[in-house]
């Protein structure tokens, strides 16, 4: 085999033999550089067996990674392998998926992205069905992927960007259950086919972060959790987003695109932002209309979310409303920026503030008083999942100039207009988006439109070094003291440590 593929694989096959495989995905044979078997498990989904395995075969030409590899699920007696139903599988084990095309293909694609790509397509499967045609095909004897045309793409180039998209590897699973949070980045289209992403704000009765908009998440629950089972519970229990399609509304369906690097929380989390896709069906006679946001309304938790509501999503790239009727009848402007300290490095701070006109915004019904006592349930739900606050977000009802926690380094010492916010936010034309989430809204962006925004901004993806180098010198680990934070003498030496 080429020098060059011989290396890759190596190279993968190291990473694959270690600890941080992600759940539902195992090696099983690398008898040479040639061909690789794989089994994948597929979670949460009722129409597949969870404890059922399912066997990928990867065959490599001298070319990887410039050229695809040819992967098929195969059958086996023992142990018993079948091939998983699904609309775009075929009953000989050939994966009508874009991203092993061709066209879809990149060479930072690599075994593990493949194996979650296909694992993620099963997972989101709500047809007990095989592609059209499917005896017809068989009966050709085409066994090779490349022989076919790939069918399961989506037109619109943003989604292929993301869906192509492989983040480098993850500190993710190395992070103690503690310290691991995700956040789901919910897009779908709207009745212009452009993309929007929903938001939340926080309820005003919350000890932290109250009245802020966030994006739908929280912290893991047991260590078997995948970011994306995180995000995809969390986002059930806040906006009522069903974790499975099958509860969804008929023809709706949630893609699961791909997983960005991880982001470092001012309170020493892990966050690993996911990017799903939600499929609005063709018109019907039952659904004349379709429309994401409005059949799709959130069954909010008044305890936590008081609101939610969507943004254009690409407009994240921009310093002004891309909408020219926005910009005219909105008062206020799109973006403001600045530099600050954060990570012991330049940290540029984005705010956004989106125009929430009729349509765009789903206010929880009769919150409940905070007054009133929580049960058990409740309070053991909020402290375990509760979402991970931004470097930059406060509580209003605090001034976080003077708090504590701003005196760190990593608090950027902002004047105190930067943090007044109205008590009644559900009421202004725009909601403010900034800190984290802001930050994890333009990478995404930059990732799905293949540009760099207008303004000055961080050139590098999430915080995964910084939460390696914290992790070398002892910080992040399972247990967490009262009123612990990030300070500049911690941050000083964990830019020393090599990694």
């Amino acid at each position: 085999m080429a020098g060059m593929a011989s290396k890759r694989l190596q190279k993968e096959l190291a990473k694959l033999q270690g600890p941080a495989l992600p759940p539902g995905i195992s090696i099983v044979s690398t008898p040479d550089l040639k061909e690789w078997q794989m089994d994948v498990v597929v979670p949460e989904n009722p129409l597949y067996n969870p404890e059922e395995k399912y066997r990928l075969r990867f065959q490599f030409s001298p070319n990887y990674p410039i050229e695809a590899p040819e992967v098929t699920f195969i059958t086996l007696s023992d142990p018993p392998r079948r091939i998983p139903m699904h609309p775009h599988i075929y009953s000989n084990g050939i994966i009508c998926l874009d991203l092993l095309d061709s066209q879809g293909w990149s060479p930072v694609h690599n075994v593990e992205s493949i194996c979650i790509s296909i694992q993620s397509m099963l997972a989101s499967n709500t047809k007990n069905e095989r592609p059209p045609g499917d005896a017809e095909f068989v009966k050709s004897n085409r066994q090779r992927p490349r022989d076919i045309n790939f069918l399961y793409h989506d037109p619109s180039k943003a989604l292929a960007n993301l869906r192509s998209f492989v983040a480098p590897p993850t500190n993710w699973y190395r992070c103690p259950l503690t310290r691991r949070a995700a956040v789901l980045i919910l897009l779908f289209a709207d009745k212009r086919g452009d993309l929007r992403v929903v938001l939340t704000i926080r309820s005003s009765g919350l000890k932290n972060y109250a009245g802020q908009a966030a994006l739908p998440g929280g912290k893991s629950d047991t260590l078997q959790e995948t970011p994306f089972k995180v995000a995809r519970r969390e986002a059930f229990e806040e906006i009522g987003l069903p974790m499975s399609d099958h509860h969804l509304p008929p023809g709706y369906s949630v893609e699961h695109l791909t997983e960005l690097p991880a982001n470092l929380a001012m309170t020493e989390l892990g966050v690993r932002p996911c990017v799903a896709y939600l499929k609005t069906p063709a018109p019907s006679a039952k659904n004349q209309n379709p429309d994401a946001a409005r059949d799709i309304l959130p069954k909010l938790d008044a305890r936590e979310v008081a609101a939610v509501f969507t943004a254009p999503f690409q407009n994240f790239l921009f310093e002004k409303d891309m909408d020219q009727q926005t910009r005219e009848k909105v008062p206020g402007e799109w973006y403001k920026g600045s530099w600050h300290s954060w990570h012991e490095s330049a940290w540029r701070m984005h705010q956004f503030f989106v125009p929430v006109p009729k349509g765009t915004v789903f206010l929880a019904k009769k919150p409940p008083s905070y007054a009133e006592p929580r049960s058990p349930q409740e309070v053991s739900k909020s402290k375990s999942s509760s979402s991970p606050p931004t470097p930059s977000s406060s509580s209003p009802s605090k001034d976080p100039a003077s708090s504590k926690q701003s005196r760190s380094t990593l608090q950027p010492p902002l004047p105190r207009s930067f943090y007044t916010n109205t008590t009644k936010p559900l009421e202004q034309p725009r909601y403010r988006v900034f800190g984290m989430t802001a930050r994890i809204l333009v990478d995404a962006a930059r990732v799905a439109y293949g540009e760099e925004p207008e303004y000055e901004h961080n050139s590098h993806f999430g915080d995964e070094d910084m939460i390696a180098k914290l992790m070398s010198i002892g910080r992040l680990n399972s247990l967490k003291k009262e009123g612990e934070v990030l300070t500049q003498e911690i941050m000083k030496e964990a830019a020393k440590a090599k990694i």
